[in-house]
């Protein structure tokens, strides 16, 4: 896929995944110093995340990227090959989930954003641009989070290798960058849409 339907695409995305409420009740801005996640809240946010339409819009809009660029090209342009392509891209998105919460629960980092309901337009966006990149501790300190970018990363490294029948680390490298970038889009078009006192 060309880098204009990519961006295409990521349009589309950001407009299906705001209108559909892709965010995670879990995932929502928390007071400025909650309690560190327990098993259950963590739990409750995986599950969340992964029963949310966002999840599905995910799959399908990726699924249909996908197809109209025919990639892999094994996977025929047939109603058969679109299935394959968002049964594929579900699949590289729960191993992602997964990966990144297991990962989180065993480093006992919390993921969720802190974000005082009445902070300025500019924190907003500040911290949307770093929504992905940023975890605490249980003390609160903020901390790069690796729980994500490495999820994100085999989620899109199990997938190039079910879908091209090889390893293809370069490839997961450049997936992982566009969907650590699509989250940044989509959460600064969450910080500028949303209201004070969200």
């Amino acid at each position: 896929m060309d880098f204009s339907s990519r961006v295409g695409l990521l349009l589309l995305l950001s407009s299906l995944l705001l209108l559909g409420g892709a965010r995670s009740p879990a995932a929502r801005a928390q007071p400025a110093h909650p309690s560190p996640p327990d098993a259950d809240a963590r739990w409750h946010s995986l599950r969340s995340e992964i029963l949310n339409p966002g999840f599905a819009f995910q799959s399908i809009g990726a699924g249909t990227g996908a197809h109209l660029g025919d990639q892999p090209g094994a996977w025929h342009e047939t109603l058969g090959g679109y299935a394959a392509r968002v049964g594929s891209n579900a699949g590289g998105a729960l191993l992602q989930i997964g990966s990144t919460h297991a990962l989180a629960a065993a480093l006992r980092l919390d993921l969720r954003p802190r974000l005082r309901p009445d902070a300025s337009l500019g924190t907003r966006l500040r911290a949307a641009v770093q929504a992905p990149f940023r975890a605490r501790t249980a003390s609160g300190t903020p901390v790069p989070n690796l729980p994500n970018v490495a999820g994100t990363y085999a989620g899109a490294l199990a997938q190039t290798r079910w879908e091209r029948g090889r390893w293809a680390p370069g490839r997961a490298l450049q997936s992982t960058a566009f969907s650590l970038g699509f989250d940044v889009g989509v959460e600064v078009v969450r910080a500028l849409v949303r209201t004070p006192n969200e």
